[in-house]
């Protein structure tokens, strides 16, 4: 009787933390399948239709990491900042498209295929139940761009983001705001990662 005992002790010990991954097979630790896509293929292709250009400070549009590392804490905010950085990029490349100087490799349209690739990274980004509108509407009732202070909340700094985004969205027809854009894609992996960021497409 103490051996038949012991022996469902032993089952239960290892049942319980397969049950668990299984629960929560989304979960980063228990997925085993490849990304839900190789960012290094966008810095590698942006690099080859950009210019490298020098930033005085606060230039940038993409907020510097230690500011959007506190947006990317917060999976929903993280979302939510992605969607308008992916819908810029995207507008972006649109925009220039057949205007690049950068020579083609064969076949191989790098531009062409940055724009879609921008639709396959929105497919990865985490579909906010509740919707992004009452976050978007916070960041535009002020259109004036302040940097955030060291002591942001992660809404400050979403918010601070979003409208430098819109700043950059609202001038698309300047060539220096393209060539920005254009610029800090190659950085975009960088911002990406993070629990805003599905490890695997469900569909």
């Amino acid at each position: 009787m103490a051996g038949a005992l012991q022996y469902v002790c032993l089952l239960l010990t290892f049942a319980v933390p397969i049950h668990e991954c299984v629960a929560v097979r989304q979960d980063p630790k228990c997925v085993t399948g490849e990304p839900c896509f190789d960012l290094g293929t966008v810095e590698t292709m942006a690099r080859r239709v950009s210019k490298d250009l020098i930033y005085a400070d606060g230039e940038n549009i993409l907020l510097k990491h230690n500011s959007f590392d506190k947006i990317r804490k917060k999976k929903e905010l993280h979302s939510c900042v992605l969607e308008k950085i992916i819908d810029l990029f995207e507008n972006v490349l649109i925009t220039t498209k057949g205007k690049s100087s950068m020579p083609h490799e064969g076949d191989l349209d790098h531009h062409l295929e940055l724009i879609h690739i921008m639709h396959r990274l929105r497919n990865c980004v985490f579909k906010v139940k509740k919707g992004c509108d009452k976050l978007y509407d916070n960041a535009y009732e002020n259109s004036d761009i302040t940097r955030p202070s060291k002591k942001s909340e992660a809404t400050e700094a979403a918010i601070e983001q979003l409208k430098k985004l819109k700043y950059a969205s609202d001038r698309l027809d300047d060539v220096k705001i393209q060539e920005k854009v254009m610029d800090e894609l190659k950085s975009l992996h960088l911002y990406m990662p993070g629990k805003g960021f599905r490890k695997k497409l469900n569909n």
